[in-house]
């Protein structure tokens, strides 16, 4: 796909940059595709093929339906759905789980009192996130993996009440270990009560292989991002999932005469949509998502972990002759993204991690270094460009020294 370039009209002033028209200047990330710096960035790949996308119409369905295909080849899974994150996965997929296809059901969400309503988790991974569960009005019913026999315990809470088990699939390095039973095992007690699995994978990319793993193991709904690893459009996701549940994702999704088409029962006012209705995503983020999804299949995992080691070892060895300086590697499993954990001893002892973090983003160029597992500063390497790691270096290096010389 060949998109040809705008050309200025003759004569006139070149154009201004968005960022200087808007006054914003652009940051180093050497932390890695967090939300807060506006995740990953973009191929020319995928930017060729959102702008492609945005200059047409399709029929939504139709480019869901690509997407599907693409998601069920890439995992394993009988479907897929886009949605604008991963977030908007969970919150889809535990109201399909609550309301399955019936209108009225569909209808009253976020607020039903009959069951099934509620989903049972471990309460070691309730998080933060787990607003994106409760949004459907689930009640949430905690098990304790602690528990001297977990699968026990899980068994026994699952009763007539229970839409569905969640599972948390981040895991290390973002979270602790948390104790919780494999997800294989949590699927065969849930599957034996005929009681579906949603799972959060938000942040489980890398490894690549989780993408079939965790469908493997037996989610029936699994949620990932599409803006961080695959480095996929912002604010895009997919749900790789069982076909049973896209059905009800795909009714809440839509406008409600897609419902009222597809199961013969119309509303004659025409005034419910379903809760799904504000979790749209553009045909753009789509194209760009199904791209992503293709090219980060076909990546050479390797060679990527490699290129990230590599920066964090030129980092590592710009601040390894600072006395104080604390550093170590933050690799929780084979082919999972490496990061690099600076802290203070010693003569640096009163040196705080989080005063650091920002100075390096008062100082320009802006550097974003994350305060995180300890305090520490949180460096990774996955949206570094060329020729970063060592600016990175050379600035921590610059900044440590006066923060060390002004104490």
């Amino acid at each position: 796909m060949t998109i040809p370039p705008q050309t200025a009209q003759s004569g006139a002033r070149p154009r201004a940059t968005i960022l200087t028209e808007l006054g914003i200047e652009p940051v180093i990330n050497a932390t890695g595709p967090w939300t807060t710096m506006g995740n990953a960035s973009l191929s020319p790949r995928v930017i060729a093929a959102m702008r492609e996308m945005a200059a047409v119409f399709v029929p939504m369905a139709e480019l869901q339906e690509a997407l599907s295909s693409a998601v069920a080849e890439a995992t394993g899974a009988e479907a897929g759905y886009a949605l604008p994150g991963a977030a908007a996965g969970l919150t889809l997929s535990v109201a399909a789980c609550i309301a399955g296809e019936d209108p009225e059901r569909i209808k009253a969400l976020p607020r039903i009192d009959d069951p099934p309503h509620t989903v049972v988790m471990f309460k070691q991974h309730r998080g933060y996130y787990d607003v994106a569960l409760r949004a459907t009005g689930a009640r949430l019913r905690l098990v304790d993996a602690a528990a001297s026999d977990p699968l026990a315990y899980l068994r026994e809470a699952l009763d007539p009440d229970v839409a569905c088990v969640f599972f948390d699939c981040t895991g290390p390095p973002y979270k602790e270990p948390s104790g919780v039973p494999p997800l294989v095992e949590v699927a065969a007690v849930a599957h034996a009560a005929g009681i579906p699995v949603v799972v959060d994978a938000s942040m489980a990319l890398p490894p690549a292989e989780n993408l079939r793993a965790i469908v493997t193991a037996g989610a029936d709904a699994v949620a990932f991002a599409g803006s961080k690893a695959m480095q996929g459009p912002p604010a895009s996701g997919f749900i790789a999932c069982r076909r049973a549940l896209l059905r009800s994702m795909v009714l809440q999704h839509q406008d409600l005469d897609v419902l009222a088409e597809t199961t013969g029962r119309a509303d004659p006012d025409n005034r419910f949509m379903g809760l799904g209705r504000s979790l749209k995503i553009g045909k753009e983020q789509i194209a760009g998502l199904i791209v992503a999804l293709h090219d980060y299949v076909a990546r050479d995992h390797a060679t990527d972990t490699r290129r990230w080691r590599a920066a964090l070892e030129t980092i590592e060895a710009a601040v390894a002759s600072i006395p104080g300086v604390a550093h170590r590697w933050l690799i929780s499993e084979e082919g999972r993204a490496p990061y690099l954990l600076l802290s203070f001893e010693g003569p640096l002892a009163g040196l705080a991690p989080a005063t650091l973090s920002e100075r390096l983003m008062a100082d320009h160029p802006r550097i974003f270094a994350a305060v995180h597992h300890g305090p520490a500063l949180w460096l990774g390497a996955e949206c570094l460009k060329d020729g970063e790691a060592e600016t990175v270096g050379r600035r921590l290096v610059k900044t440590i020294n006066a923060m060390a010389k002004a104490d």
